[in-house]
């Protein structure tokens, strides 16, 4: 019987039998009680496939189906039985269940190493002859064999994605397994990773330890903004700095960015001697919505508040009156340089 020959038939479950090369590490008990009930109601639908190994038969594809006919308690399973030499099993192997969806990152990650390493029995000699063999695509072959390295490399988490460790790539050792476990332990999104990584490779260092923070006071979007819109490393720190110290908002940012390239293009120095960060609309953008929600509250519904609602209002607006107070006198005070 040839490779391309398949038959087709009702194998006894007690002829079968496990392979060792199988992709898949974890068979959830939960998932396979679930399977099992389904396959009593229904029976298997989709046949395993198998290849003849002495008197039995060797799983190719399909171990979580037969082990949830065996706890369903059928006696046959239906199978497709193929020709297929030992050096090329994992290959099908993995080739079945990539296309079912069946592997988890790190399965995947060490069935596509092992075929990479054992590419020479298979006659393969790019990367990119692997992916065309499981019909992948090459980035995907490229990404499983770098994390498969950095995993073990680095001891990084198992928790992390195949396509979030690729994307650390090219940062320093110390720094990727920083960056690895921010994901892990949930404090940056696997989404912030690509710019996480790209900011760090060439930002100051005021910058980089701020984004491996548990709680950075900046945001990845804001530390890239900073980098990629500032020319120098001695404004890149300064705006960082200033951005830390009066908790500026993204879009103040980039309102603060959008002054410093304007006094530039006019040929005034973007640094500001001041007590108080006044320039530039970003102040102006932040003290017009609340105070036009103040503004658009109708006072006749004072009237609908009982007496401690009505002193918590009162108390509320004194606190408010006296720090109005304070910033008016300091801003009568403050050199104001307009660099718009």
């Amino acid at each position: 019987m040839s490779e391309s020959n398949i038959i087709f038939s009702n194998l006894d479950v007690d002829q079968i039998q496990p392979n060792p090369f199988q992709p898949r590490e974890i068979f959830e008990k939960e998932s396979i009680k679930e399977l099992s009930d389904s396959i009593k109601q229904g029976d298997v639908i989709h046949p395993i496939i198998v290849r003849k190994k002495g008197t039995n038969f060797e799983i190719v594809a399909g171990e979580r189906r037969w082990r949830a006919a065996k706890m369903a308690g059928l006696k046959k399973i239906p199978a497709l039985i193929k020709d297929i030499p030992e050096e090329r099993v994992l290959l099908e192997s993995v080739t079945e269940n990539l296309h079912r969806l069946d592997l988890t990152d790190i399965e995947r990650e060490n069935a596509v190493h092992e075929l990479w390493e054992n590419r020479d029995d298979l006659g393969i000699e790019t990367q990119t002859e692997l992916a065309r063999m499981l019909g992948i695509s090459r980035l995907r072959i490229s990404e499983d064999i770098e994390a498969w390295e950095a995993r073990h490399t680095f001891d990084l988490p198992r928790d992390v994605s195949t396509r979030t460790i690729a994307r650390t790539r090219g940062l320093e050792p110390k720094l990727r397994k920083r960056v690895v476990e921010k994901v892990s332990r949930r404090e940056l999104g696997a989404a912030e990773v690509d710019i996480v990584a790209k900011v760090i490779k060439k930002a100051p260092e005021p910058i980089k330890r701020e984004l491996l923070k548990k709680k950075p006071r900046i945001t990845p979007k804001m530390a890239e903004s900073i980098v990629e819109k500032l020319p120098t490393k001695e404004e890149q720190e300064a705006v960082f700095k200033e951005t830390v110290q009066h908790r500026l908002t993204e879009d103040e940012l980039e309102s603060r960015i959008r002054d410093i390239k304007i006094s530039r293009e006019k040929g005034v120095s973007p640094i500001v001697d001041r007590q108080i960060v006044i320039e530039g609309q970003w102040l102006v953008n932040r003290f017009q919505k609340p105070i036009s929600d103040l503004l658009s509250i109708n006072p006749e519904a004072f009237g609908e508040l009982d007496e401690v609602q009505k002193d918590e209002i009162i108390e509320l607006l004194k606190k408010l009156d006296e720090t109005i107070r304070k910033w008016m006198i300091q801003l009568k005070e403050v050199k104001i340089v307009d660099m718009r």
